[in-house]
């Protein structure tokens, strides 16, 4: 059998051509499977051991009842209707700005209607103590009308109100609240007491 001469030489080249073709397509497929970095993760809720449970975060929405609310029935006499709902907004952390409304009715059979609405504009500043403890301080201007049978008469107060937060859980809280009401203009007087709130913020 007679073999080629040039057969080691061809057999070396292959040989290299081969290894350098391996050798040039590794960086390549391993940056075509290597992996895409993973998105930013959302923002997490505050953890339930932060202060105030995270209450007062920036962006938040706040809806709550300030002092009783609910429906009362006396049998064959007549009834009360009380709500005060409000509406917050944390523009800055621990800064907000809101609203509130009140609608009082009641009925009692023996003499006219007494019907109370009211609305406010009011701003507020947050101060968390601990996990569950914090001072939500507002003050703001309240108008009032208070109808009684064919009779209305209207105020206007400087209302300052300060509950003492407890946070129940995240997003849920009940406080106790001094408040101060000056008239300013109207029929009313100055007023003054205890209140409470319930209310949650997303």
């Amino acid at each position: 059998m007679v073999r080629h001469f040039l057969s080691p030489v061809v057999t070396k080249a292959v040989a290299g051509l081969v290894v350098g073709c391996a050798l040039s397509m590794l960086p390549a497929r391993a940056s075509a499977q290597a992996p895409e970095p993973a998105p930013a993760p959302a923002r997490a809720s505050a953890p339930a051991g932060a202060l105030g449970q995270g209450f007062g975060e920036a962006g938040q929405i706040v809806i709550s009842n300030e002092g009783f609310f609910g429906f009362d029935k006396v049998n064959n006499i007549g009834y009360d209707i009380v709500l005060k709902p409000a509406v917050d907004y944390f523009i800055v952390p621990a800064v907000s700005g809101g609203l509130v409304a009140a609608y009082v009715k009641s009925t009692k059979g023996t003499g006219p209607d007494v019907t109370t609405t009211g609305f406010g504009l009011r701003g507020g500043f947050n101060f968390n103590v601990n996990e569950n403890l914090g001072v939500w301080g507002k003050a703001g201007v309240l108008y009032e009308r208070d109808s009684v049978g064919p009779t209305t008469f209207s105020t206007t107060w400087i209302s300052v109100f300060v509950p003492v937060m407890y946070h129940i859980v995240p997003h849920l809280f009940v406080g106790l609240a001094p408040y101060y009401n000056v008239k300013i203009a109207g029929d009313g007087n100055h007023n003054y007491g205890l209140s409470w709130l319930i209310g949650g913020w997303f």
